[in-house]
C-alpha cells in the first residue's frame, strides 16, 4: 500500500518539531503553573455515584496522577480499578531540595483513602526550572533524597516517581548521578521502595540515557501525550494511536518500540494517556490543519458536559490515521478540539496487552469526573474478567500512512476466547526483503510452533491457529523501512470448523476482497445444477443465503455492501458439501 507523502504540511510540521524540542511545556507543567496563578489549591465536587464491576482483579497496573488542584474528587476515584496513586506534587526549590511545597503530602485524606483501599503510593517530585542550581548543588541533592526518604517513609508509601522536564543537555551526566544515588539511599533505607520517572514521549537530543536509566528504574512512566501541544503550529491528537501524518511520524505505537529498543523490557512500560483535551484556532475546519494560535487545555469532562455546545455530536469528526476524535466549529474562525474517547483510548488498551505491557498511566485522575465510561473501559480491558471484543484490524507501528521504524523488535500477541480459532487475513504485507522479518508463531508466545516467516511483499496466505492465539514477532533493521502491514483478524468456533462434511476444498480470489468475489468449485462439488451457498459472520449470524449457478466451476458473489470482517461460506450442491471457506472482507 502506498503511504503517500503529504508535502502540504512540510513547513508546519517541521516547525513543530522544533518548538517541541526548544519551546514545549508538557501538559504537568502548564497546569501546576497555571493553578499556581489562580492559587486554587482545592477544589470541591459533588460525589458522584460509582458504577459496581463484576471481575476479580487487575491484571495490569494503572498509575493514576492526582494534581492537588483536584481536591476531593478523590471520593469519586473508583479505587478497585487503580493499582497506583501517585501524589502530584512535592515541588523542589533548586537552590536547597527541599520543597517549595509538597501540598499537603503528610495529611492528605487522598493518600488515606488509596492506603485504605490497597491502592499502591507514590510521591511525585517536580523540577521544570533552575537545574543549573541544582545539579550543582550537591548539598541541595543531598536533601533533596533525604527528604523523599524521609516523606514516604513516614506515610507507609510505595514509591517516588521523578518528574523532571526540560532538562538542558549539559545537566544530563549530573541527572544521570543524581538517580544512581537516589537507587541506591532507598535500596539502603526504604528497600522495597519503588522508582520510576515520568519519562518524555519523545526522547528529544537524547537528553535521558534510557539504557542506564533501565538499570536504575522499577519502571517508566511514560508521558505519551502532548505529541502535540498548546505551542504546536498544527491542531493535532495529544495521543495519536498512529501518526497522523508523514512528516510528523511520532505516535504513542512508535514510543512503545522507542523505549523496546533502548533496552527497556515490555514489562517496565506504563504508558501514560490523556483525560484531557487541546483546542486550537485553526486555519480550516478539517485535520489536518495549521493553528493560528495558541491551544488551550481542557478536561474530558468539561468537554462532555457541552455548556458551550460546540462538542456536539455533529461536530464530531474521527481523525482516520491517527485514530483520535475531534470537534471542529466556529467561534470567530474554525476551531478544533483533540479529544480521546472510549474508542481511541480503547486501541491503545488493545495495543497495551497485545504487545504485554506493564500498564497505562493517567494524567490525570479525576478530570472525568462525573462520567463512568473511562472506569468502565478499564475494567472491560484490564481486569481477569476483561471481554474479547473481534474482529479488529491491526497494523504495524505505523499506521496507515507512515512506513514503519528502523530497529524495531516486539512481539504482539492475539488472543481471542477459549474454544475458538484465530485467523489472521492480510490486506498488504511490504517489509525491506531480506532484512526485516514478521515471525507468526502458532500460540501465544515464540515457543508456539512457527507458522510463517515473512519478508518482502508477497501477500502470505490466511493464517489459522490451532487455538486462540497468535503471537506476531517483527524485526526491523537500521535502515530502509517499507509500508509495514495490514491485517484483520477474527475467530470462529473451533465445532464450526471440525463437524464439516469435507467434500472438497474450494477456493476464493482475491482473499481478502472489497467487491466481487470469485469462488472457484472443486470438481467433487461442481454440477450442473444450482449451488446453495449459505453465508454467516464470525459469531454465526446469516448474512447470504442464496442459489448460483456455476459457469466454468465457478461463481462470483458481490460482497461489497458486507461490513468489514470475516466471514465464512458453506456451499452445497446435490447432497454434496465444502468445507467452510473463510473469506475477508476489507
Amino acid at each position: 500500500m502506498d503511504k503517500t507523502i503529504i508535502l502540504l504540511f512540510f513547513l508546519s510540521c517541521s516547525s513543530l518539531l522544533y518548538s517541541q524540542d526548544k519551546g514545549f511545556k508538557s501538559i504537568h507543567q502548564t497546569e501546576s503553573e497555571y493553578y499556581h496563578k489562580v492559587q486554587n489549591e482545592k477544589q470541591v465536587f459533588p460525589i458522584k455515584q460509582k458504577n459496581s464491576h463484576s471481575f476479580q482483579e487487575l491484571n495490569k497496573k494503572v498509575f493514576g496522577y492526582h494534581p492537588y488542584w483536584a481536591g476531593n474528587n478523590y471520593l469519586n476515584y473508583q479505587w478497585d480499578l487503580l493499582s497506583d496513586f501517585c501524589h502530584f506534587s512535592y515541588e523542589v526549590d533548586p537552590a536547597t531540595g527541599n520543597a517549595i511545597t509538597n501540598h499537603d503530602w503528610n495529611t492528605s485524606p487522598a493518600i488515606d483513602s488509596a492506603l485504605a483501599h490497597q491502592v499502591k503510593v507514590h510521591l511525585c517530585v517536580t523540577l521544570f526550572s533552575g537545574h543549573a542550581a541544582f545539579f550543582t548543588n550537591p548539598e541541595a541533592q543531598e536533601a533533596l533524597i533525604t527528604n523523599i526518604i524521609d516523606l514516604i517513609g513516614s506515610r507507609g508509601a510505595h514509591g517516588v516517581n521523578m518528574d523532571i522536564e526540560a532538562l538542558p543537555s549539559a545537566y544530563k551526566e549530573e541527572f544521570m548521578a543524581f538517580m544512581q544515588e537516589l537507587r541506591i539511599r532507598i535500596n539502603n533505607e526504604l528497600p522495597g521502595t519503588e522508582i520510576s520517572i515520568a519519562s518524555p514521549a519523545v526522547n528529544w537530543s537524547n537528553k535521558f540515557n534510557i539504557p542506564e536509566l533501565n538499570e536504575i528504574l522499577d519502571f517508566f512512566m511514560v508521558m505519551s501525550y502532548d505529541y502535540y501541544w498548546g505551542g504546536s503550529s498544527q491542531a493535532g491528537p495529544s495521543s495519536p494511536v498512529y501518526p497522523m501524518i508523514e512528516f510528523y511520524n511520532y505516535s504513542f505505537s512508535r514510543t512503545i518500540s522507542y523505549y523496546q529498543s533502548q533496552g527497556v523490557p515490555a514489562d517496565k512500560l506504563i504508558m501514560g494517556v490523556p483525560y484531557y483535551a487541546y483546542q486550537w484556532p485553526t486555519q480550516g475546519q478539517y485535520a489536518p490543519s495549521a493553528t493560528t494560535a495558541s491551544g488551550s487545555a481542557y478536561t474530558y469532562s468539561n468537554i462532555k458536559n457541552n455548556t458551550s455546545g460546540n462538542y456536539s455530536p455533529e461536530n464530531k469528526h474521527r481523525e482516520p490515521n491517527s485514530r483520535v476524535p475531534y470537534y471542529s466549529f466556529q467561534t470567530g474562525g474554525w476551531n478544533q478540539c483533540f479529544l480521546d474517547d472510549v474508542y481511541s483510548l480503547g486501541e491503545k488498551y488493545d495495543i497495551v496487552n497485545r504487545r504485554k505491557l506493564s500498564g497505562i498511566g493517567i494524567w490525570a485522575l479525576g478530570y472525568d469526573d462525573g462520567y463512568t465510561e473511562l472506569w468502565d473501559l478499564i475494567a472491560d480491558k484490564f481486569t481477569t474478567s476483561a471481554s474479547i471484543t473481534t474482529p479488529d484490524t491491526i497494523f504495524d507501528t505505523g499506521g496507515e500512512v507512515v512506513d514503519y521504524y528502523d530497529n524495531e523488535s516486539y512481539l504482539y500477541t492475539l488472543t481471542t476466547n477459549p474454544g475458538t480459532q484465530v485467523y489472521l487475513g492480510f490486506s498488504y504485507l511490504n517489509l525491506e526483503e531480506d532484512y526485516d522479518t514478521l515471525w507468526i508463531y502458532d500460540g501465544p508466545d515464540v515457543t508456539s510452533p512457527l507458522l510463517g516467516l515473512f519478508s518482502g511483499d508477497s501477500i502470505p496466505e490466511m493464517i489459522t491457529a490451532s487455538a486462540n492465539s497468535l503471537c506476531l514477532k517483527f524485526f526491523s533493521d537500521g535502515a530502509t523501512t517499507e509500508a509495514g502491514w495490514k491485517a484483520i483478524f477474527d475467530t470462529v468456533a473451533v465445532s464450526g470448523v471440525t463437524s464439516q462434511n469435507m467434500a472438497g476444498k474450494p477456493t476464493a480470489s482475491p482473499n481478502p476482497c472489497n467487491d466481487l468475489i470469485t469462488i472457484t468449485l472443486p470438481q467433487n462439488l461442481y454440477e450442473k445444477g444450482a449451488l446453495k451457498v449459505s453465508g454467516v459472520n464470525s459469531i454465526g449470524q446469516t448474512i447470504l443465503n442464496a442459489y448460483f449457478m456455476p459457469s466454468n466451476m465457478q461463481i462470483q458473489i458481490d460482497i461489497a455492501s458486507w461490513p468489514k470482517g470475516i466471514y465464512y461460506l458453506l456451499l452445497q450442491a446435490n447432497k454434496k458439501e465444502a468445507a467452510p471457506l473463510k473469506i475477508i472482507k476489507i
